[in-house]
């Protein structure tokens, strides 16, 4: 299953953001990521990124890595960006991390230029930008995946040393169900 185009947009973002300068978005993976399998009601799965810098605390979670399988990834992410992909098929919900690699420009540019994005990117339905902080901006769309079916993305985007998008998608759990598996992701610092 194919997740999206949102690479797309983030890399388009990106090079708005990098005043048409060549992006620096390879991040090599070579550390293992580490899941907390999660078998009981009101049990906690902690996912990390292989490079280690993003954690994610998901209630009740049973996800699985699935970035062994080229047909997962997302459209655009090599297998080097892509620090984190699971699925959880009881939910139908895949979550991703991708590295971006080094900003070009501040936040505030950043972040506007990715709402820009995404506010004027054909096929997307359902856009939602949250208000963006220092480091953070949240938002939402839908857009159909390669099999016609709708899919739906709820994404963070942080601006840090790198620049990281994560974001949980599916073709059949709500936009509440995917902000509510990213309600605890945090910055390993």
């Amino acid at each position: 299953m194919k997740l999206s185009t949102f690479t797309l947009i983030a890399a388009a973002a990106f090079s708005l953001a990098a005043c048409k300068q060549q992006a620096e978005t390879s991040v090599p993976a070579e550390a293992t990521q580490e899941t907390a399998s999660a078998t009981t009601e009101n049990s906690v799965q902690t996912l990390t990124s292989n490079d280690g810098k993003i954690n994610i605390l998901i209630q009740n979670g049973n996800f699985e890595d699935i970035s062994h399988d080229p047909a997962t990834l997302p459209d655009g992410i090599t297998e080097e960006e892509l620090t984190l992909l699971q699925h959880d098929a009881g939910r139908n919900i895949s979550i991703y991390i991708a590295n971006l690699g080094t900003p070009k420009t501040d936040a505030k540019n950043y972040f506007g230029n990715l709402k820009t994005t995404l506010e004027s990117t054909s096929g997307l339905t359902e856009v939602q930008t949250g208000a963006a902080t220092d480091t953070r901006m949240n938002y939402r769309f839908a857009q159909n995946d390669s099999e016609g079916n709708l899919l739906r993305e709820n994404c963070i985007s942080i601006y840090e040393t790198n620049l990281y998008n994560v974001c949980a998608s599916s073709t059949s759990a709500s936009q509440e169900e995917l902000a509510g598996v990213l309600k605890e992701v945090n910055l390993v610092k």
